[in-house]
């Protein structure tokens, strides 16, 4: 069994989409922390986990396949849920101060996280990947640029509603990773 290129990239599409979202959050919630590179970094090392997880989980096999599809959503799921609450325990923090509202700072550490956290899915493909392709690299390439595409795309999206937001930007991320956790646990749980 193999798959055709359109499956590809529709696989691609589906894993984009929490990379997606959460390039909208980061726009909203780090808008005057992001530099032109910071915001290229997204798109960038989303679809650079996005390309090495399939190729990854091909290697792993089907060795681990049946834990991980049980635990995937849930760990992606308890990151989203603590990335959440840093922004909000933050907001809280500094509305506390009565000073203006200082955004959060953009961080590669943040991003390696959110990184992690969105391509765990594409782990699980990657072990599927050992039984339907004999070569891991094509597919996960079209992946990858699926990803780097979408979230390019995202950036534009992400910055014009920061702009619209304002100072409740912040807010707006948190409740974006938050509604990401509670999908990932529910299709956990379901």
């Amino acid at each position: 069994m193999s798959m055709s290129l359109l499956e590809i990239i529709l696989v691609g599409v589906a894993l984009a989409m929490d990379a997606f979202a959460l390039t909208i959050a980061n726009c909203t919630t780090y808008k005057n922390s992001l530099t032109r590179a910071r915001e290229w970094s997204m798109p960038i090392a989303f679809a650079v986990f996005q390309f090495l997880m399939p190729v990854i989980g091909f290697y792993i096999g089907s060795i681990f396949s049946k834990y991980l599809e049980k635990v995937s959503v849930f760990i992606t799921a308890g990151i989203f849920f603590l990335l959440a609450i840093k922004i909000v325990l933050d907001n809280i923090k500094e509305m506390s101060q009565n000073e203006e509202v200082k955004q959060s700072e953009f961080s590669f550490g943040i991003l390696i996280l959110q990184g992690i956290a969105t391509s765990i899915d594409a782990l699980a493909i990657g072990i599927t990947f050992a039984v339907t392709l004999n070569n891991p690299f094509i597919a996960s390439l079209i992946i990858g640029l699926t990803t780097f595409i979408i979230v390019a795309v995202a950036l534009y999206i992400g910055k014009s509603l920061g702009t619209l937001l304002g100072k409740y930007a912040q807010w707006a991320g948190a409740i974006i990773l938050f509604c990401l956790a509670i999908k990932n646990l529910i299709s956990g749980l379901i």
